[in-house]
This record gives structure tokens, C-alpha cells and sequence, in this order.
């Protein structure tokens, strides 16, 4: 199984979980790089929530070569990033299986989760599972905040899903 693992990340949690993936499958790692680095959380939280895409720093949509692709964003005030959303409303995933992570202050988040299933189902992607994961608290709110160990341990578990003989959707 060729993996290839395609991520966004502002501030360093979802490359973490990524990275611990990738790691666990000895699959490749692709960063999606926002050519605005979305620095102000206002500007970057209003693209989100209207569902606005990004210019890509050396964009490539090319995963002929991979079998299964994993898609990671962070999710910003309930809704992919602009990121994410460029590359799911431009690849085309026909015949691969697909595993989308969603990272987010408040862990699962359906209606984001859905709204990714459908973008990776209407570029011809099979969705074999959507995972939440309890990411770093950025926004400066009191609430609980993943640590590195638990983010690579999410990494982790993610690759052992993969690696399930029985990882197809039922």
C-alpha cells in the first residue's frame, strides 16, 4: 500500500499527527503551503467560514502514484481551511482510497466532517473513514489543549488503521 499524506498546517499540530502517520506507514508526506500564511487568525477564520480557497505555494495535485490518501486540516471556526479546500475542489482522487483527519480545538466536528466526505466523494474518492482529532488550543479560550505525545500518538493510531486488512468503508 503506497500512502500518501497531504496536510495543512498553521500551527504546527496537524504536521505533527502527519508526521507520525506517515512515519507509521512509510508513506510521503505532501504540505499544503498557503502562499498567505494566514497569519491574522480573523482574515484566516472569515475565509474559512465562507469556504474560500487558497493559492498554493508550488501547488501539485498529482497522487497517481499512491493508492490511499490521507487529507489533514485543521479545522477554523467549524470549516476546512482554505488549504484544504484547494486541493480537495482540484485533485482528482478517482479510485483512490481516501482517509480524511480533521483537527479542531473541540475534537469532531460532523457537519466539517461532512461537508470533506463529499468533497473527496465528488472528485471520485473512496472515503474509507473520517477521523477527529483533538488539536491545540490556538484560539487563547480556557479549554484543554492536545500535547505533542498525544498528537503523535493520534499519528499513530491513524497508521495502524491503515494497515487494518479490514480498513474499507461496510
Amino acid at each position: 500500500m503506497q500512502t500518501l499524506v497531504v496536510y495543512y498546517s498553521r500551527s504546527g499540530s496537524t504536521r505533527t499527527v502527519a508526521k507520525a502517520l506517515a512515519n507509521g506507514v512509510g508513506g510521503t508526506l505532501r504540505e499544503l503551503v498557503d502562499a498567505n500564511a494566514r497569519k491574522n487568525l480573523f482574515a484566516a477564520a472569515i475565509a474559512a467560514l465562507f469556504g474560500r480557497s487558497a493559492r498554493l505555494v508550488d501547488p501539485n495535485f498529482d497522487v497517481s502514484a499512491w493508492d490511499t490518501v490521507v487529507v489533514m486540516t485543521p479545522i477554523w471556526v467549524g470549516k476546512p481551511t482554505p488549504a484544504a479546500n484547494t486541493f480537495l475542489r482540484t485533485v482528482n482522487l478517482t479510485g483512490k482510497k481516501v482517509l480524511i483527519v480533521a483537527l479542531g480545538e473541540s475534537g469532531e466536528n460532523l457537519a466539517t466532517s461532512s461537508k470533506l466526505e463529499k468533497m473527496a466523494r465528488a472528485r471520485g474518492g473512496q472515503v474509507i473513514g473520517v477521523h477527529h482529532v483533538h488539536g491545540l488550543n490556538s484560539s487563547g479560550k480556557a479549554g484543554p489543549s492536545a500535547t505533542a505525545e498525544e498528537l503523535q500518538n493520534e499519528g499513530q493510531r491513524f497508521a495502524d488503521v491503515l494497515r487494518e486488512p479490514h480498513n474499507e468503508e461496510g
